[in-house]
């Protein structure tokens, strides 16, 4: 593969995209990561995924609620908090949402796969992913097990909709052999799953608006910015002209004071 002429996309880097094609200039053609801060919000949910990720890849014998909990003490990330006080509250947040996760869960689950990385290629995109979890299911089939950490789940709609749901699927298609039968969206927090599917035709329709973005993403020479009020929160604004002024507005401020 002539990796000059390939893009690689993921989920994120899609989304960001969409969201706005300047800062996905600015993160994934510059090279500014540097410049972006962890955030509490994204401490807690690598926490919470990494002590999922570890649990399950013990014996079941060796599973239980207090490793579960030694777990995610021993990973929990300590960067992006504003202080001991909230970093102590968030600590405890997870603890309390992981124990009442074990009580509901199958925890005797043998995975296929857990933080699974899989990319592939769709003439000169390259669609890639990590899936936090990958189970067995009847027959050939595989159920794909996407864990989240906000507080309210996404509604039936919204998970129909999932665009890297959409990826994941053709991924594991693609690259195990193998058709998805379900897809879970795990919310840890908010102690709920909604579950989704893709048969062959909607996969197909689907992957096939992804790659269309993805084609439009790789033509894209000017990168212009979608200035909204995610503008007040974006950590490279001292960059951008138009989300400063975005900011400034008077419609703009009422949502930095939220914020």
């Amino acid at each position: 593969m002539d990796l000059e002429r390939v893009t690689f996309l993921s989920p994120s880097a899609l989304e960001r995209y969409r969201l706005c094609p300047r800062l996905y200039r600015f993160l994934y053609v510059d090279g500014l990561w540097r410049l972006s801060r962890s955030s509490a919000q994204q401490a807690f949910g690598t926490s919470v995924h990494a002590a999922l990720r570890e649990f399950f890849r013990l014996p079941v014998g060796r599973r239980s609620l207090r490793m579960l909990l030694e777990l995610f003490r021993r990973l929990w990330v300590r960067d992006g908090y504003q202080g001991k006080e909230q970093q102590q509250r968030e600590r405890e947040r997870g603890a309390e949402a992981l124990r009442a996760w074990y009580g509901r869960t199958d925890t005797k689950v043998v995975p296929h796969a857990t933080e699974l990385g899989l990319q592939a290629a769709w003439g000169d995109i390259v669609l890639k992913g990590r899936l936090d979890r990958v189970d067995a299911d009847t027959g050939r089939g595989l159920v794909v097990v996407d864990y989240k950490t906000g507080r309210r789940p996404a509604t039936q709609e919204a998970a129909d909709a999932d665009e890297a749901l959409t990826i994941y699927a053709a991924l594991v298609q693609r690259r195990l052999d193998r058709p998805v039968t379900r897809m879970v969206l795990d919310y840890v927090v908010a102690g709920e799953q909604v579950v989704t599917e893709r048969p062959p035709e909607v996969l197909r329709e689907r992957l096939g608006a992804v790659l269309s973005t993805a084609a439009e993403l790789r033509a894209d020479r000017e990168f212009t910015p979608r200035p909204g009020p995610w503008c007040a929160g974006c950590d490279l604004l001292r960059r951008c002209p138009e989300g400063q002024l975005e900011v400034a507005s008077p419609r703009a401020r009422p949502t930095a004071q939220l914020d």
